[in-house]
C-alpha cells in the first residue's frame, strides 16, 4: 500500500488543518463535526478508509505537475467536500431526526470552507467551476436514477456518478498547469476506479443494502442474470454467491475495469491510482477465490464421505 503509506504524513497534516477549522465552528457543531470527520480520516485506523477522496491530488501530481502546496490545498478542499457529500448521503438515507438539523447546518459550513479554498486557486472565469457544476449534476442524477435506470447492469461506468465530485481534485490539478486536454482521459481513469470502489462496497454491504432497499450492483447483476428477473431474497443471493459461485461474474467486471485503466494513454503517469485500483480488484478476487476454494473442498469432502461409506458397506 505504498500509494497510501508514502502520503500518510501529508494526510495527517491536511486532516489536522481541516480539524482546526472545524473546531472553530459554532458550538455544538464543532464537536459534532470533529467526531464526524474522525470517522473518515484515512490515517485513523479506527475510522473509514476513503482513500481516494483525500489522496487523489497526490496520485495525479506526476501527471499534472502541480506543486506540493497546491496538492495539499486540493486535498483539503476534497476533505471538506467528502464530508459534505457524506452528510448528504446520511440525510437522504433517513438520518435520525435528532441529528437532521445538525447534519444540514454542518454540511453548509463544510461546503463554504470547500469553496473558500477553491476561490483562492481559481478565478471566476476558470472552467474549473463549470466542471464542478457538471460533476455535481452527475451526482444528483445518480442519486435519483441509478436504481430505476439500473446503472450497474446497463451502463456500469455511470455508477461512478455518486462519487463524481471527487474528480474535481484531479481536474483542478490539470487546470492549474494548463493541461486541460488531459481532462477527459483522467476523468475516465478516475471513473473506472470509482466504479470498482463502489463494487467493493457493494460486496461488503449487500446484506445491509438488501434490507434497506438500497441499490447495489452485485444484487442488480444477480437479479439481471435470472431468467425471471424476480426480486431476490437473502437466501437466493447466498445461494448464487456461495453455491453457484456467481461472485466471480461480478469480479470479472472489476478485472475488465483494470484492463481499461491500463490501456489509457496516461497510465504510465498515474501509477498510484492504478496501484490503488489493483488493490481493490485483488480484494474482490481474493473473496471470490476463497469462496470457490471452500466450495471445492466441501464437494471433495462430500465425495470422500460417499466413497468411505461405499467401502464400508462392501
Amino acid at each position: 500500500m505504498e500509494w497510501y503509506n508514502r502520503y500518510a504524513d501529508k494526510l495527517s497534516e491536511v486532516f489536522a488543518q481541516a480539524q482546526r477549522r472545524i473546531a472553530a465552528y459554532p458550538a455544538p457543531l464543532n464537536e459534532w463535526g470533529l467526531g464526524y470527520a474522525a470517522k473518515f480520516d484515512p490515517v485513523n485506523t479506527d475510522g473509514g478508509k476513503d482513500y481516494i477522496c483525500s489522496l487523489l491530488p497526490f496520485w495525479v501530481r506526476n501527471l499534472s505537475g502541480i506543486t506540493e502546496e497546491q496538492c495539499s490545498r486540493l486535498a483539503l478542499a476534497n476533505v471538506y467536500g467528502m464530508l459534505y457529500y457524506f452528510i448528504q448521503d446520511d440525510v437522504m438515507d433517513d438520518a435520525p431526526s435528532g441529528q437532521l438539523k445538525e447534519s444540514l447546518a454542518l454540511g453548509n459550513l463544510l461546503l463554504l470552507d470547500m469553496f473558500a479554498v477553491w476561490r483562492e486557486m481559481y478565478p471566476s472565469a476558470s472552467p474549473f467551476w463549470s466542471c464542478y457544476e457538471r460533476y455535481s449534476a452527475c451526482w444528483a442524477d445518480s442519486v435519483m436514477n441509478e436504481a430505476s435506470a439500473d446503472y450497474f447492469v446497463l451502463d456500469p461506468l455511470r455508477t461512478a456518478g455518486k462519487a463524481g465530485p471527487v474528480k474535481i481534485a484531479s481536474t483542478g490539478a490539470l487546470l492549474l498547469t494548463g493541461k486541460e486536454k488531459l481532462i477527459p482521459e483522467l476523468e475516465q481513469a478516475v471513473d473506472l476506479a470509482l466504479v470498482t470502489l463502489q463494487m467493493s462496497d457493494d460486496w461488503m454491504d449487500w446484506r445491509t443494502d438488501l434490507a434497506e432497499g438500497s441499490y447495489n450492483g452485485l444484487i442488480a447483476l444477480l437479479k439481471a442474470e435470472r431468467p425471471d428477473g424476480a426480486s431476490l431474497t437473502e437466501k437466493d443471493i447466498e445461494t448464487d454467491i456461495y453455491v453457484r459461485g456467481r461472485l466471480s461474474r461480478f469480479v470479472e467486471q472489476a478485472v475488465a475495469n483494470h484492463k481499461r485503466l491500463l490501456a489509457l494513454g496516461i497510465s504510465n503517469d498515474i501509477g498510484e491510482l492504478i496501484d490503488f485500483h489493483s488493490f481493490l480488484v485483488s480484494q474482490l478476487q481474493q473473496a471470490a477465490d476463497t469462496i470457490a476454494d471452500q466450495r471445492k473442498r466441501l464437494l471433495q469432502g462430500g465425495f470422500s464421505f460417499f466413497l468411505d461409506g461405499a467401502a464400508a458397506s462392501q
